[in-house]
């Protein structure tokens, strides 16, 4: 029995990016047989019974193809801009689809709210500031290319803020909280720390920075700027993602690492944005 989108006008009005939803398939069952998901590139129906799929991209109209061309020219302009400012339209409304995103790795709105994660409408992407200076702003629909633009000046690392509320570092090391890093300051003024962990990506940053101070990246390799931050460590924690780029860029940063700090390659099957926090916890001890 063919599916006829518009009998789930309803449904499909009601589902948010990723959401999905089972519903009987008109002159097919009265069962719940017929799933809709709501993905970024459209809605996908998939019917148990009869066997039937059923694809309906949100891409075909004039008014997305317009709103395609808005996005992708403003990435242009951005990335030729040589300035670091957030976007003028920064907003920290994020649309269900940025959420979306920032959820599959593991981010609460708390955790949102707190690294003033934002929106621009007009790059159609998530907005990233980085804490010394500029931005990243992430794609959140597979047509745009590339995935990140990178507004930072060369060398710099994205950086998790501590929240005032407790000190995760007591838990696994035993450390009382004059020995944690600072909420506000950047690590250089704040005297000598003894741990921090390191990762490729923001998300996976930020989910380690619940339990110690943590630095991403934004790619695979150690410069000068990098390694005089991270000097500081007593201790450090390696932890690039498990791909060829990660175990590359592990192999030349233990070199440089231990040359000043104790180095814990941190081994894992996925990327810490995709673990629990009680997974996390045990590969950083």
């Amino acid at each position: 029995m063919d599916i006829h989108p518009e009998d789930y006008t309803q449904v499909t009005s009601e589902l948010t990016i990723g959401q999905i939803r089972k519903v009987p398939h008109l002159n097919c069952s009265t069962s719940n047989v017929l799933r809709i998901e709501n993905s970024v590139e459209g809605y996908k129906m998939y019917c148990f019974k009869c066997r039937k799929y059923l694809f309906v991209s949100t891409f075909n109209s004039p008014k997305e193809r317009a709103r395609r061309k808005v996005a992708f020219d403003a990435y242009k302009e951005a990335k030729a801009n040589s300035s670091l400012e957030l976007p003028l339209d920064f907003s920290q409304n994020i649309p269900s689809k940025g959420l979306h995103w920032l959820g599959q790795g593991g981010w609460t709105i708390s955790m949102i709210r707190h690294y003033n994660i934002g929106y621009s409408e007009k790059l159609d992407r998530i907005v990233i500031p980085v804490q010394t200076s500029g931005y990243l702003a992430r794609a959140v629909e597979s047509w745009q290319r590339p995935k990140y633009l990178e507004k930072v000046p060369e060398g710099v690392m994205w950086e998790s803020r501590r929240k005032n509320s407790q000190s995760s570092l007591v838990e696994i090391y035993g450390k009382s909280k004059e020995q944690n890093y600072s909420t506000d300051k950047p690590v250089e003024s704040e005297g000598y720390s003894e741990y921090a962990v390191v990762t490729e990506d923001i998300l996976s940053a930020g989910r380690c920075g619940n339990l110690m101070k943590a630095y991403a990246l934004l790619g695979t390799s150690l410069g000068t700027t990098q390694l005089s931050t991270l000097m500081n460590y007593k201790k450090i924690h390696l932890w690039l993602d498990p791909d060829k780029g990660g175990y590359d860029g592990v192999k030349k940063a233990i070199n440089r690492l231990r040359l000043f700090s104790e180095v814990h390659v941190v081994n894992s099957s996925v990327d810490p944005k995709k673990l629990t926090n009680k997974e996390i916890k045990e590969c950083l001890r």
